[in-house]
C-alpha cells in the first residue's frame, strides 16, 4: 500500500498561474504519479487525505476522482474525461487519465525548447494518423472474441481482473472469479429481443463469516435475517405474487419532512397514520403481497404490515432495486405528496415464485419470474476494505461482456497494444518527417522531439500494464506485430556495444500471449529488438536520400565527383576544368564512402547473379514463353516505386490464458484522452498568451 497526502492549499495558488509555470508542472507529475500508483498489476490502494482531514482508500479511478478535487481547471478537465470513460463504458478510467496528462506534462517540458505552433501541429497530425490507423482494426493488435467459447470469455474477463492486484487474489481464485461472473452475465441474457438489449445482473456482497467462494443464481437474491420462512413459502405458493416498490423512505426522515403532514398528534405521528392507513387500503384493492423498498421502513410500518400477512423487503439498495424492477416490471414510487392517490396509479410487479435459500449458514429469500431475465452474483467473502473494489471490478467485467456482445472485437492487452501504438508512431514520424517539416515549418530534430513525446508516453504504459519496469533491455518488441516481449535480463545485461542487441531466444509468446515466436521468426522472417523510449536513434530519410541508397544497393550509383563533374559539363562546357582543379579535393573528401560503395559493388553484383542462376536452373524453362518472363517475376520493382508484397500479419487464432481487452472501451478512452490532450494544449497556450 503507498500512501500519497495531497491537500488542496497546496494547489490552490496553481489556478493563477498558466500551464507553463514551474508549480503546474510539478502538479501534474504528482497528479499522474497518483494515478499510475493505482494502475496496472503493480498498483497498489493510495491512501488519500483531503485538506479537512477526511481519509480514504482508494484503488481505482472512479474513487479517486470521487474522493480528490484539485483546485487547477486542468486537472478538472482530465477528472471529467475519466468519469466520461467510466460513465460510458465501465472501465480504461485511469488509462485515459494516465495518457492524457502524460502528454501534457511531456508536452508542456517540450515547449521550452520550440514553439508552441510547432508542437501543436505535429501533435495534431500524430494524433490523427494514431486514431485513422486504429480505426481500421489492425489485425496485428484487434481480433473477434467468440462469445460462445468459454476459453476465450473467461480470459477476457480475466485480464481486467488481473490488473487489480489489490484484490489480492490467487490464481486459482481469479479464475473462479472470472467463470462465475461469465456464467451470471449469459444467466442475464434474455431468450429473445427485449427493448434494452440485455437482462440484469445483480452484486450481492456476502456478510462477514467463513470464507466461501461466489456463486450465482437465477433471479434476485436478498438477505433475509429477521422475515418469517413461513410466510415466504405462503407467499411463494400464490403463483401470481404482486409487488410494490418505493424509492423513497417510509420513514419520516428529511426526505419526507418537506410533505405537509397535517393532523392533531406531532408530525411523525401524523406521517405514521397516514401512510400506513393508505397502504392498508392498496393491499387489499390491489391485492399486493409484497411492499419493497430501496430505502428503510417505518418500524411501526414494518410490524402492522407482516401483521396482515405482507411480506416487507427493505434497505434493497440501487443494484437490488433495479433487479426487481426487471424482473418484475414494477416501477418504484418515488414520492409520498398525494397519498393514497399515488399508490393507486402506482405500477406493479408480478412475480412467480419466492423460496427461502441458505448459503454459508445464511438465510436469502430469491424472487424470480419465468419471463424474467437477472441473475444475482454473490461475490466471494472479502474483507471490508477490499469489497468496494471487488464490486467494482465486477461490475467493469460485465459491462466489458456486454461491449463484447455488441461490438465483438477485442485488443490485446497486457501492454501489447501500447508498444504497438509506439511503434506505429515511430513509423509515421521516420517515414514522413519531410511532410512534417514542410507542414510545421520545423526542422527534424523538432519534429523527432514532439514524436518522442508519444513514444516516451505510450511505452511506459505498455510497460506497466505489463507490470514490469522501465528499463528498455528487459522487454522487446518484435519487428512485425509491433508486440512487446519479455526479454530474459541476462541475455542484455551484459551489452557493452550497440544499444540495439537483439534477444537470442525470446520467449515463446509476447506478453498478451496471442503472437508466437515461430510465427515472428519464421513465417513473416522478424526479428526481436529492445523497447524504445525515442526517436533519436531514427535518422529522416527524404525522397532524394532513400533513391541514392537504393541506386548504391543495386550497382548502379556514380561517385559525387562524377555525378557533378557531368552535370557541370552538360551545362557549362567551359567548367570542365574549374570543376577538375577547383572542386577536385572538396569532392574527394566527402566522397570516400562513394568509394567504398563503388568497391563493394562488383561483388554484390556476383551475388545476385549468382541467385539469379540459381532461380533459373530451379525452374522447368518450358513453362515460360520467355526468360523475360521469368525475369520479370522474380525481378523486384524497385524502379517503379512498389515494394514486394509480404503477407500482412494477422492474428491467427486465440491462446488460452491469452490476455484481452475491449476495443471498443480500450478506442475510447484512447480517443477520449487524445481529444482532451489536443483541448488542453490549446487551453494552456491561451492561458499562457494572456
Amino acid at each position: 500500500m503507498s500512501g500519497v497526502v495531497l491537500e488542496g492549499e497546496r494547489v490552490k495558488g496553481v489556478f493563477c498561474h498558466s500551464v507553463g509555470h514551474p508549480s503546474c508542472l510539478s502538479m501534474l507529475a504528482s497528479y499522474r504519479k497518483l494515478l499510475l500508483s493505482a494502475y496496472g498489476p503493480k498498483g497498489s490502494s493510495v491512501l488519500i487525505s483531503n485538506a479537512v482531514g477526511r481519509e480514504a482508500l482508494v484503488s481505482s479511478s472512479s474513487e479517486i476522482v470521487k474522493e480528490l478535487s484539485f483546485a487547477h481547471p486542468t486537472t478538472k478537465y482530465i477528472n471529467a474525461l475519466i468519469s466520461a470513460q467510466n460513465s460510458s463504458c465501465g472501465l480504461n478510467g485511469l488509462y485515459t487519465g494516465l495518457l492524457c496528462v502524460g502528454l501534457l506534462e511531456e508536452a508542456l517540458k517540450c515547449e521550452e525548447e520550440m514553439p508552441h505552433p510547432i508542437v501543436s501541429c505535429v501533435s495534431e497530425w500524430i494524433i490523427s494518423q494514431l486514431v485513422e490507423q486504429l480505426d481500421k482494426f489492425p489485425p496485428q493488435v484487434v481480433m473477434e472474441l467468440d462469445i460462445g467459447e468459454m476459453d476465450q470469455v473467461v480470459s477476457f474477463v480475466k485480464t481486467i481482473i488481473g490488473a487489480k492486484s489489490c484484490l489480492g487474489l490467487t490464481k486459482s481464485e481469479a479464475n473462479d472469479l472470472s467463470i462465475i461472473i461469465v456464467r451470471a452475465f449469459l444467466k442475464s441474457i434474455p431468450g429473445e429481443y427485449i427493448h434494452n438489449g440485455f437482462g440484469h445482473v445483480s452484486i450481492t456482497a456476502q456478510e462477514e463469516g467463513p470464507s466461501s467462494p461466489g456463486a450465482i443464481f437465477e433471479g434476485m437474491l436478498y438477505r433475509n435475517p429477521d422475515v418469517s420462512l413461513n410466510r415466504v413459502e405462503e407467499i411463494g405458493a400464490l403463483g401470481e405474487i404482486r409487488v410494490l416498490l418505493f424509492t423513497v423512505a417510509l420513514s419520516y426522515t428529511e426526505e419526507t419532512t418537506s410533505v405537509a403532514w397535517g393532523g392533531p398528534g406531532t408530525k411523525e405521528d401524523n406521517f405514521g397514520s397516514l401512510v400506513l392507513a393508505s397502504l392498508m387500503s392498496i393491499l387489499k384493492k390491489r391485492n399486493i403481497s409484497i411492499i419493497a423498498n430501496q430505502k428503510s421502513v417505518h418500524p411501526v410500518l414494518k410490524f402492522e404490515l407482516e401483521r396482515v400477512g405482507c411480506l416487507v423487503l427493505e434497505r434493497l439498495g440501487t443494484s437490488a432495486a433495479e433487479s426487481l424492477i426487471r424482473i418484475s416490471g414494477c416501477r418504484g414510487v418515488s414520492n409520498l405528496n398525494n397519498l393514497p392517490g399515488e399508490l393507486s396509479d402506482a405500477v406493479l410487479g408480478t412475480l412467480t415464485s419466492a423460496q427461502n435459500v441458505v448459503f454459508n449458514n445464511k438465510n436469502y429469500i430469491l424472487l424470480d419470474n419465468s419471463e424474467g431475465c437477472v441473475s444475482t452474483l454473490l461475490l466471494p467473502t472479502t474483507s471490508p476494505s477490499i469489497l468496494p473494489t471487488l464490486k467494482e471490478t465486477t461490475e467493469s467485467c460485465l459491462a466489458a461482456l456486454r461491449m463484447a456482445v455488441v461490438d465483438g472485437r477485442v485488443v490485446c492487452g497486457g501492454g501489447c497494444l501500447e508498444a504497438w501504438a509506439a511503434t506505429t508512431v515511430t513509423h509515421l514520424i521516420t517515414t514522413n518527417a519531410q511532410l512534417l517539416t514542410q507542414l510545421a515549418g520545423a526542422s527534424p530534430y523538432h519534429i523527432f522531439k514532439v514524436g518522442n513525446i508519444f513514444v516516451r508516453t505510450l511505452m511506459e504504459l505498455a510497460l506497466y500494464l505489463s507490470g514490469g519496469s522501465s528499463n528498455r533491455f528487459d522487454w522487446s518488441v518484435d519487428t512485425v506485430f509491433h508486440h512487446l516481449w519479455h526479454t530474459p535480463p541476462h541475455l542484455l545485461k551484459d551489452v557493452t556495444g550497440s544499444s540495439t542487441a537483439l534477444p537470442a531466444s525470446p520467449p515463446q509468446h509476447c506478453v498478451c500471449g496471442l503472437v508466437t515466436q515461430e510465427a515472428v521468426q519464421f513465417k513473416y522472417n522478424g526479428w526481436w529488438k529492445p523497447v524504445e523510449f525515442q526517436l533519436s536513434d531514427h535518422l529522416p530519410t527524404f525522397p532524394s536520400q532513400q533513391k541514392r541508397e537504393n541506386d548504391q544497393k543495386s550497382g548502379k550509383c556514380k561517385s559525387s565527383l562524377e555525378v557533378s563533374c557531368s552535370k557541370e559539363s552538360e551545362s557549362e562546357p567551359g567548367s570542365l576544368g574549374q570543376c577538375t582543379e577547383d572542386s577536385l579535393e572538396g569532392c574527394g573528401n566527402t566522397s570516400d564512402e562513394d568509394v567504398d560503395s563503388l568497391e563493394k559493388t562488383p561483388h554484390s553484383l556476383e551475388e545476385e547473379i549468382d541467385s539469379l542462376e540459381g532461380k533459373l536452373e530451379s525452374f522447368d524453362i518450358e513453362e515460360y514463353d520467355s526468360l523475360e518472363d521469368i525475369l520479370d517475376r522474380y525481378a523486384k520493382p524497385q524502379d517503379d516505386g512498389e515494394e514486394c508484397k509480404v503477407p500482412e500479419a494477422k492474428i491467427e487464432e486465440h491462446v488460452p490464458g491469452a490476455l484481452y481487452d475491449s476495443f471498443a472501451a480500450k478506442f475510447n478512452a484512447t480517443r477520449l484522452a487524445l481529444e482532451g490532450f489536443t483541448q488542453l494544449l490549446h487551453i494552456g497556450q491561451c492561458i499562457f498568451d494572456k
